[in-house]
């Protein structure tokens, strides 16, 4: 059977063609370390890849989320802390001023309770970077949530957030204020709330009870007699109610920071086995790529030396 020449060059081109492919999909592959880069190449293996990004990706965000998420909770709990100190103490200068010999003067004692209370106002308007962690979702209010006003005559310490959740969701789907909210509001750690008409102006404020609880006490001891019945009795239980729904949130805090840091170790540890997993489906096994872009180099450079004795001779090889 007779092979025409044309019918082996156009064999031998097809043939070199598809080899020069070959080495063209090693060298691509070693450029980047991938194994895919278009979908055509491997079509189960690029959805394998896609589906891993997106694990990675989702991830990723939930892990960020429970690191900041930890660090709310953390500065929220010592902020907690904190305030449970100064309401201790306001406690101890009630109980001294009502001693029966009493060693610091009323006069004075309502003094360090006036320094008490602003601290605790600075405590409230503690943030969290430029966000106020007391605020609700009110959380960067000019000047923060709490101040100290006075009206109709009397003094308060405002409220200026709202009693909304801010959360960190720790999983895909709706948020739930349950599970992956960071932060108690101002209402749940000094409230409760209070409305209070402004009667000049007719504008309401949210007032929060335990300054207000504190800021009697201090009246009451700035005047000339002192009503030790309620100081004794009203004034002490104020004190202690405010301390229990602090310790409430405090111990509600402490529960979900535990929570958030579980949370966290595992999304790390679920990082690193797809990320591995990733690695397996995507990156090429360098070694071999590299002895099968050799191999296929030179059985491309063979094709090249091959293809010299049987494409036609042009007239410049009979010339010479």
């Amino acid at each position: 059977m007779r092979i025409a020449n044309g019918t082996m060059i156009n064999n031998y081109l097809r043939s070199l063609s598809k080899s020069e492919q070959r080495m063209k999909i090693y060298l691509e592959q070693l450029s980047d370390g991938k194994i895919v880069h278009r979908p055509s190449d491997d079509p189960v293996r690029a959805i394998r890849s896609l589906r891993f990004g997106t694990d990675l990706f989702t991830t990723d965000q939930f892990t960020t989320n429970a690191k900041d998420g930890t660090e709310w909770l953390k500065q929220t709990d010592s902020t907690l802390s904190n305030l449970g100190e100064i309401s201790q103490t306001a406690k101890e200068l009630t109980i001294q001023a009502i001693a029966p010999n009493p060693t610091v003067g009323f006069e004075a004692v309502s003094k360090q309770l006036d320094g008490l209370i602003n601290q605790a106002v600075s405590l409230a308007n503690s943030q969290m970077g430029d966000r106020y962690i007391f605020a609700g979702q009110q959380d960067k209010i000019t000047g923060g949530p709490f101040e100290r006003m006075t009206i109709n005559g009397t003094e308060y310490v405002i409220y200026k957030g709202d009693e909304n959740k801010i959360s960190m969701p720790l999983q895909t789907g709706a948020p739930d204020p349950r599970k992956d909210s960071v932060n108690v509001t101002g209402g749940e750690v000094f409230g409760p709330l209070v409305t209070v008409v402004d009667a000049a102006t007719g504008q309401t404020y949210q007032v929060a009870t335990f300054f207000s609880d504190l800021l009697a006490i201090k009246n009451e001891l700035a005047k000339p007699a002192p009503d030790m019945d309620y100081l004794s009795g009203t004034a002490l239980t104020n004190i202690d109610s405010g301390q229990e729904r602090m310790l409430l949130a405090q111990t509600e805090i402490g529960a979900r920071m535990a929570s958030y840091e579980m949370a966290q170790n595992m999304m790390e540890n679920n990082y690193t086995t797809i990320a591995e997993n990733a690695s397996a489906n995507d990156d090429i096994d360098l070694a071999r790529v590299t002895i099968d872009f050799k191999n296929s180099q030179n059985i491309y450079d063979a094709a090249l030396a091959l293809g010299a004795k049987i494409l036609p001779k042009s007239l410049a090889d009979f010339l010479n």
